[in-house]
């Protein structure tokens, strides 16, 4: 038997971690892609608006698997971008229109118009002009109105829910972060609206905190037009808002409690002789692939579409949380829509004489573009404006040489250089600010909600545009087993695929790309290699931890204590991270803390938007000259990974450490690494080698070394890798193959 054919078991015996979390809250049982898929690079698809149709909607999704789902007659597929087109209602007899559904959904706060949002005023505008083509016009929102910019959070989302009470809104669910500004402003909004705040599986000491179901009917002479309009929330909410928001709280099993409201509106209507046609399921549930299945919108509705009771009625589910454009069918009479997010689109769905199942469109940003906004809803909005500008207008650094990067299908996947910077402004508020220096720092890519362009003023605003929640920078006492743990959390979410071919995404660098979570760490003061095609609990290969004194990274020791700095949120064990909590230290606001960082930071060291220099993937099982240690080991020790004389045994000639993340001693290596070539013996530069470090399908990544910034006050950090520590594994791992 080959070498290599034993490294990959003993790669996971020695550098794994024994303790692994069995089951989270969030989707860690999603279970990744199939490591034997295909690897093909990413394409996009552009375009200004997008339209659909019941006539369009016969393409099944497939799941991460590249399987196809059962249940569904026509599944939840992505809408595709076309030019713009006419909406239903403008192209059909009115005649023939019983009703239309106009829906929103993860607005986050988009008060102002900009590219690509279309705004409240202009919404409104939208929504009144359906409203004179169609009487039965009913307007709902899926969830995330209020949290998510500076400009609504600087009033906890009250002067939204003002902008919303004035549009008439008819309904609105309850979304995870409806409690980022606490349980007592939750509860206001429910007090603050004119319109009913609905979630059916949102409890207290057994007891609904909001109500789970309202009748609308907008004719009332007319009998039989009515909707029951139901709410319901993902449990997700359990770790995606702070935990202290949601003390005492519990979120029920989605599909079984609004089947139970079901079961009560239609016992109801029994009692009273009457009879419901028509239900608007508002599910702030999402369709992303780390949401367990039982909790997705698209599960729901195909659920309805099997309820006994609900046949021969119109079910339309109105979905969010995944901030995703789909539509589908299920069965005969399900109708399941979500737009997107930010008010990129306004949903809607035409109801006509003879059909059970909706036509569903969207109206784009682009549709909009002639559109005369509200004048009332104009005049709020500006109030707001001059309002938010005089607080956020303050400069905080006059120019920003480059972009920090912080697009959600960036940030939530891979190391990002507004990651860097923002932890680094952790890890260097926490060298003085607390009372054991900061070991390590991190923070969730859920948590960054704003790019910082590029050549323009930065200003508090733009701050806390990215950094919107209020969090406050906090330090915890932790072992090196939870940081191992921690950070196979954080590389646990599937890989995204092709759903056509089930083949793997890869970036720009050849790297293949996990699907979005908010919980993916970025990180300053550590080092961590990993394998995304192995399996969850075997991707994480490597974590060096930084020493500032030395400059040089040392292994991991998962019996060492740490001190780990990050905000509350996370601290206390949200996104999932279970492995953390308990006493900590608390420090200022996270956006005050990194506006000082940006005023002294050498902001040029994070040129690179992806830098590839802490959060590193790797192929474990590479070995070029098939000397049984894989390419990555031998390129951060320093030897030749294309000659088989050159390995970490003819380099070694110390008795070899324990390995890493199972180290039991601070092993330690050297800046400049030795390394043979043509004959000759030249130093390699720690940097160096790490800019040479493997991707998982064998390419050379654009990497940087990972050298923090000088801050003013703060000496340059050197990054070496460590290097010693993992030749004392690979002899280790030689001898295990010899046995």
């Amino acid at each position: 038997m080959k070498k290599k054919d034993l490294l990959l078991p003993v790669l996971s015996t020695l550098l794994l971690s024994p303790v692994i979390l069995a089951q989270e809250v969030q989707a860690d049982e999603v279970q990744t892609a199939d490591t034997s898929s295909t690897i093909v690079q990413q394409t996009e698809t552009t375009g200004t608006s997008a339209s659909f149709s019941n006539s369009a909607l016969n393409t099944p999704e497939t799941g991460s698997s590249g399987s196809t789902r059962d249940g569904a007659t026509a599944d939840a597929v992505a809408i595709k971008a076309s030019a713009p087109t006419e909406t239903t209602a403008s192209s059909t007899a009115t005649d023939s229109i019983e009703a239309v559904i106009i829906h929103t959904n993860d607005v986050h706060g988009r008060i102002l118009e900009e590219k690509g949002v279309i705004g409240d005023a202009k919404a409104a505008a939208v929504i009144e002009e359906e409203r004179s083509k169609v009487e039965n016009t009913i307007v709902v929102d899926a969830g995330d109105a209020f949290q998510g910019l500076p400009i609504s959070n600087s009033t906890k989302g009250e002067d939204r829910a003002n902008i919303m009470n004035q549009v008439g809104y008819d309904a609105m669910a309850v979304g995870n972060h409806e409690f980022d500004f606490g349980m007592d402003q939750a509860i206001k909004y429910k007090e603050t609206l004119n319109f009913p705040l609905l979630s059916a599986n949102t409890y207290v000491n057994g007891a609904r905190v909001f109500e789970a179901s309202t009748i609308v009917d907008k004719t009332p002479t007319v009998v039989g037009d009515e909707f029951v309009v139901i709410g319901v929330t993902t449990p997700e909410t359990a770790i995606k808002t702070h935990p202290k928001n949601i003390e005492g709280v519990t979120f029920a099993d989605p599909i079984t409690e609004v089947n139970k409201v079901i079961d009560e509106v239609e016992a109801r209507a029994l009692a009273d002789n009457r009879v419901y046609n028509n239900y608007i399921i508002l599910a702030h549930l999402g369709v992303d692939a780390t949401t367990p299945v039982e909790w997705r919108g698209s599960t729901l509705a195909e659920a309805l579409s099997q309820n006994s009771k609900l046949a021969g009625k119109r079910v339309i589910v109105i979905d969010g949380h995944s901030h995703t454009v789909q539509s589908a069918t299920y069965g005969d009479n399900v109708t399941y829509n979500q737009t997107g997010s930010y008010l990129n689109n306004i949903g809607k769905v035409t109801l006509k004489s003879e059909q059970l199942l909706g036509e569903a469109s969207l109206i784009s940003a682009a549709d909009t573009a002639s559109v005369t906004p509200d004048a009332l809803i104009t005049e709020l909005v500006n109030e707001i404006k001059v309002k938010y500008e005089g607080e956020n207008a303050q400069v905080v650094i006059e120019n920003n040489p480059i972009e920090l990067n912080g697009e959600r299908s960036n940030v939530r996947v891979r190391e990002t250089n507004l990651g860097n910077a923002v932890t680094d402004a952790i890890y260097a508020y926490g060298q003085t600010g607390f009372s054991n220096k900061t070991s390590l720092a991190v923070t969730n890519g859920g948590g960054l909600r704003a790019t910082i362009a590029k050549d323009q003023p930065v200003t508090k605003g733009d701050i806390i545009a990215v950094l919107p929640f209020g969090n406050i920078i906090s330090q915890i006492t932790v072992t090196g087993q939870q940081i191992q743990d921690m950070f196979t959390k954080s590389l646990s979410s599937a890989l995204q695929t092709d759903k056509e071919t089930g083949k793997f995404i890869l970036d720009e660098n050849g790297a293949p790309l996990f699907e979005a979570s908010g919980g993916f760490l970025q990180i300053s003061g550590a080092t961590v290699f990993y394998d995304p095609t192995l399996p969850v609990k075997e991707r994480v290969l490597l974590i060096g931890i930084l020493n500032p004194e030395t400059g040089e990274y040392d292994d991991l020791d998962l019996e060492k204590t740490y001190y780990l700095a990050t905000n509350d949120f996370l601290a206390a064990g949200g996104d999932g991270y279970t492995m953390l909590g308990g006493a900590r230290e608390e420090g200022p606001s996270m956006d005050s803390v990194f506006a000082d960082y940006l005023k002294t930071a050498d902001l040029s060291a994070y040129a690179d938007i992806n830098p590839y220099s802490r959060i590193i993937p790797v192929d474990s099982t590479l070995d070029t000259d098939e000397d049984g240690y894989p390419d990555f080991i031998e390129v951060i020790v320093g030897t030749d990974p294309e000659n088989a004389a050159s390995n970490p045994d003819s380099t070694s000639t110390e008795s070899p450490n324990q390995g890493s993340n199972g180290s039991t001693s601070d092993n330690k290596a050297p800046v400049d690494t030795p390394k043979e070539k043509n004959g000759k013996s030249e130093t390699v530069k720690g940097n160096e080698i790490l800019k040479k470090a493997p991707l998982a399908n064998g390419t050379t990544p654009v990497a940087k070394s990972g050298v923090l910034p000088n801050t003013g006050d703060q000496s340059s950090l050197g990054v070496s890798l460590f290097g010693l520590g993992l030749a004392g594994l690979a002899m280790a791992l030689r001898r295990k193959e010899e046995m």
